[in-house]
Parts: C-alpha cells; structure tokens; sequence
C-alpha cells in the first residue's frame, strides 16, 4: 500500500485514501507494540533506578532492555495525535471513500 502511494505521487496524483490508512495503522501498530513490551517486562518496566556498582559490574534489576520501557509506550501515546489525529484521517478517509 504504501508503494502504491508513493507510485501515484510519483506520477502527480495526490496522496489519496491510501495514505490515512498507513498513519492510522502506523500509529495503531507502534502503539501496541510498546504496550506488549511494558506487559512483557511487567512491573520491570518502571524501574527508573540508577545503575548500581556490584564489584566492577553494572546491575540493573528486572529483564536485560526493561529499561526505557515505560518511557517508550508513553512517548508512544502522541503518535495518534500529531500529524492529524487518527479521528481526523477517518473522516478525511470517508469523505474520499464516500464522496461525502
């Protein structure tokens, strides 16, 4: 899908119904990609505490990568908003579907 926008904006066709749908389902993705890595690490996902030195080694509790995690799915949150809220591409997308 995606190919075949940037083929019809090649060719001076503007963006059509096409290119809501992939922010749509680009944010939607992205943010439930983020919520299944804060489900996975679980309550590691918080942990906001400093490295600690344990002779010579870092340790940081919970899973290796857990950290960030929660970061992650709340920067994840304004992917809907910014670039035209997902609310605003579904009326874009029934108006050019529908002809509204």
């Amino acid at each position: 899908t995606e190919l075949r926008t940037l083929a019809a904006e090649s060719k001076g066709r503007g963006p059509g119904p096409e290119a809501s749908i992939l922010k749509i389902k680009g944010t939607e993705i992205q943010q439930r990609i983020t919520e299944l890595a804060v489900e996975a690490v679980g309550n590691y996902a918080l942990v906001q505490a400093p490295r600690l030195e344990v002779s010579g080694n870092e340790f940081v509790p919970g899973p290796e990568g857990s950290q960030g995690v929660a970061q992650d799915y709340f920067n994840m949150r304004k992917t809907s908003i910014y670039g035209g809220s997902n609310e605003i591409q579904h009326n874009i997308i029934a108006k050019m579907v529908l002809g509204l």
